[in-house]
């Protein structure tokens, strides 16, 4: 839902398709208010969350590993707090000034996003083909 949001918004900034501000931002609250449905899930589910096999070795390498652990918490909480910024935006009258400083404050999440998604990939590699594939993985012994 984020990227097609995010292909939205793009189209609208390029003048593209023609639709009313607060769409756009209502648009990037109902990627906030699933993202939160998503993580209170996985906060109060973990046992359903970290895979049942998963041995403390894997669970901490992922934690410690550069792009995961602290700078993915750091992304989820700008989500958090940009969301929050953004209503404050949304509830004060949606000024001019306002919707730039809102603006940018979600391309700069996007592009810390973006960063944070190509890290864990490369550093997880082996991990995503095990989850997109489970009966192929990148480790064969033949």
């Amino acid at each position: 839902m984020a990227v097609i949001v995010a292909g939205f918004t793009a189209l609208w900034a390029l003048g593209v398709i023609d639709v009313a501000v607060p769409i756009v931002g209502y648009a990037w609250f109902a990627v906030a208010a699933i993202g939160t449905v998503v993580a209170v899930g996985m906060t109060t589910r973990k046992d359903d969350v970290v895979e049942a096999d998963a041995s403390t070795e894997r669970v901490e390498e992922f934690e410690e590993a550069t792009v995961t652990g602290l700078p993915l918490n750091l992304y989820v909480g700008a989500l958090a707090a940009w969301a929050a910024v953004s209503f404050g935006w949304v509830l004060g009258g949606m000024s001019a000034a306002g919707l730039e400083v809102v603006g940018y404050g979600w391309l700069a999440i996007a592009a810390y996003g973006a960063i944070v998604g190509i890290g864990l990939a490369r550093n997880h590699n082996d991990e995503l083909a095990t989850a997109v594939n489970p009966s192929e993985t990148l480790d064969t012994d033949s």
